[in-house]
């Protein structure tokens, strides 16, 4: 009896375990078909980056 309610428990948590996985390597997936496409994140990253960079800059210079 007790094998059969632990084999039971294995294939229910493994289900689930299996249909998480699926389901987070198709957001994987997804997110990465979106990085090859020029839709101007990858600009305002860069952006970002360069106005944070100028801004310490600024603030290193004007201390000094």
């Amino acid at each position: 009896m007790r094998d059969e309610i632990d084999g039971r428990l294995w294939v229910a948590h493994h289900d689930q375990f299996a249909l998480s996985v699926e389901e987070a390597l198709a957001a994987l997936r997804s997110s990465l078909a979106r990085v090859g496409r020029p839709d101007g994140a990858a600009a305002q990253l860069l952006a970002l980056a360069i106005a944070f960079a100028l801004t310490g800059l600024a603030f290193t210079s004007a201390a000094a």
